[in-house]
């Protein structure tokens, strides 16, 4: 597994534990704004940056 998934795992994992029906895990139907963040993050795409063998960030390509 790549740093960057690694990172964007991290951060799927924080913003699942802002809401209190997917924290729970109770099975209940809801529109969850935290699921949709998420889903945003996990399609994420870009060049990893590394420096000195370091994760620094992504690159990303703008698309115009």
């Amino acid at each position: 597994m790549s740093e960057m998934q690694k990172v964007k795992l991290n951060i799927v994992a924080q913003l699942t534990s802002l809401c209190a029906h997917c924290t729970s895990k109770s099975g209940a139907p809801h529109r969850c704004p935290v699921r949709e963040i998420s889903a945003r993050v996990e399609s994420l795409r870009g060049v990893p940056l590394m420096v000195n063998n370091e994760f620094r960030g992504v690159l990303f390509a703008r698309l115009t």
